[in-house]
């Protein structure tokens, strides 16, 4: 997990591992150890090389222990589905259920239509079993010190923001099996392999506020390499980690793949996002990493690898060449 800096459902809550570690101890290529076990959350001792190990993917060297900051576990929670027009209504709500004070906003998930469409028929669910019918649909948790305190927290806020958010149907679990459900449309994400094998798919950031416009711009930028696309695009609205399937079977050929990925990732970084938030480069995405990085942070990255691991020792070929 620290050497992917994994993220999450609640990472824009908790940061990803980046942020909870407060110190590591790693086996370098030469055998060495660097051991930076830090316990405190403030050190300023000079360069905190801890982060050179956090996210590399191993190619610097083996992590072997770690110290973590830990949160409690919230004593109860529920679980809401919203049906909205869009990404910037789906912000609203969570931004209202971020300032609450009686509950914990713990999840904040959108789908779009298409991938909703598609986890409806792939589970079987029936016309009105749950509130789908949106073009976005937001799948909200909340933690308080009981699930009635927590239900009454959404059903509350639900009213309160309802017509300035523009919502379109929503509906707060009644019980977990409720619950269940609503979440399965998130996470059950093996129907998109069911329906298209080896489907390709992307794990891309995108500022908040360019949500909308990110989506409309590479529904339509896909489109004019093939008519028939028609992208799976859901994820953490919350941090704006989107991760977009192809509605076709793969792999692809090399240059129908690279068009795709100029459509995703054209523009990202300059905008402030990412063409891989939490699935790394590795082998997939090197030549997406030498195309859309920053050219002087791979000099750095380079010279970095070359420093601490000249003979290529450590996870060889990944990441940087």
């Amino acid at each position: 997990m620290v050497s992917t800096n994994a993220g999450g459902i609640m990472a824009f809550r908790n940061g990803t591992m980046r942020h909870r570690v407060l110190g590591l101890e790693a086996v370098l290529p030469d055998g060495r150890v660097f051991s930076d076990l830090t316990r405190v959350l403030k050190t300023s001792a000079g360069y905190d090389l801890k982060h050179l190990f956090i996210g590399a993917e191993g190619t610097l060297g083996m992590v072997t222990r770690v110290a973590v900051r830990l949160d409690p576990v919230a004593g109860a929670s529920a679980t809401a589905l919203v049906g909205v027009p869009d990404a910037a209504s789906a912000q609203r709500i969570v931004r209202h259920f971020l300032g609450s004070t009686s509950a914990r906003l713990s999840a904040a998930e959108i789908l779009w239509r298409n991938f909703a469409s598609l986890m409806q028929r792939g589970l079987g669910y029936a016309p009105g079993q749950l509130p789908l019918d949106a073009p976005c649909l937001l799948v909200l948790g909340l933690s308080a010190d009981s699930v009635e305190a927590a239900r009454g927290v959404f059903e509350d806020g639900l009213a309160a923001i309802w017509e300035e958010a523009g919502i379109i149907d929503g509906l707060v679990a009644s019980s977990e099996a409720q619950a269940a459900q609503m979440w399965r449309l998130r996470e059950e994400t093996v129907e998109i392999e069911r329906a298209h094998p080896m489907a390709p798919s992307f794990d891309v950031s995108v500022p908040g506020g360019a949500l909308d416009a990110y989506v409309a711009r590479i529904e339509a930028g896909l489109k004019r390499i093939d008519a028939a696309y028609a992208p799976y695009v859901y994820g953490h609205l919350a941090d704006g980690n989107l991760h977009i399937s192809i509605n076709c079977d793969g792999p692809l050929p090399h240059e129908r793949h690279a068009a795709i990925e100029d459509v995703l990732y054209q523009g990202l970084r300059e905008a402030g996002g990412s063409f891989s938030a939490e699935h790394g480069v590795g082998l997939e995405k090197r030549e997406a990493y030498e195309r859309y990085a920053d050219p002087v942070k791979r000099d750095l990255a380079k010279a970095i690898k070359a420093l601490i691991d000249p003979g290529h020792v450590m996870n060889p070929g990944k990441v940087v060449g």
